[in-house]
């Protein structure tokens, strides 16, 4: 058994708070584009990593034989997901227009080594990731703030095997335990056919070994 190693518009972004708080866009926050023309506000309230039912920033990518058996209890092993939750206000609570409804439709993941990993393996890119998708965005009324939730993608079993498999070859630092941090870009558009993005930066999570054998 192993053991653990262990918007859309005028500026707004949230602060990170925490390990996994993200921050939001509108025109002037990093990342956000076109989000000035649907009259909704969304920011990406919070990021945080899920893993066989628990909150945890621990992402596994050594799958383990737990118990030998017979018979074997093969540890779980999976893609690490992320639970995302983004709000939404109107940009004008008095308006008489009702903006449309919003669709965020796809998202990617760029995922940069911590100063403490920098020999670490880079782990690839996730484009246009689709789990978890559409999110659809009803707008509130007046001062109401509506908040919507989806599971997407943090480090999937393709990252998974291809950073132990990296990790393995001797061309980068041997040390399995390394830390990242992941940067999220959300795509969509309203129902009138408006594009925006938003982008929340995540703080770092760790990549490396971990007991999940439960006991």
């Amino acid at each position: 058994m192993k053991r653990v190693h262990v918007l859309l518009v005028t500026g707004c972004c949230l602060l990170f708070c925490g390990l996994f708080i993200g921050c939001g866009g509108g025109p002037g926050s990093p990342g956000s584009h076109g989000t000035e023309n649907t009259g909704v506000i969304l920011d990406v309230s919070s990021i945080t990593p899920v893993y066989n039912g628990a909150n945890t920033y621990s992402v596994d990518a050594v799958q383990q034989v737990c118990d030998p058996g017979p018979p074997p209890k093969i540890e779980f092993f999976a893609d690490h997901d992320a639970t995302v939750t983004i709000s939404a206000r109107l940009l004008n609570p008095n308006t008489t227009f009702t903006p449309g409804t919003l669709y965020i439709e796809k998202y990617t993941v760029e995922f940069r080594r911590s100063t403490d990993s920098i020999g670490a393996p880079p782990i690839e890119k996730i484009i246009d990731g689709t789990v978890g998708m559409p999110l659809v965005i009803t707008p509130p009324s007046g001062q109401g703030i509506t908040s919507f939730t989806t599971t997407v993608l943090l480090v999937d079993l393709i990252r998974k095997d291809k950073y132990l498999a990296d990790i393995q070859s001797g061309i980068y630092n041997s040390n399995i335990l390394n830390n990242y941090t992941a940067l999220y870009t959300f795509k969509g558009k309203n129902q009138f056919g408006e594009e925006f993005s938003i982008e929340a930066q995540p703080a770092g999570f760790q990549i490396g070994s971990f007991d999940n054998c439960g006991g």
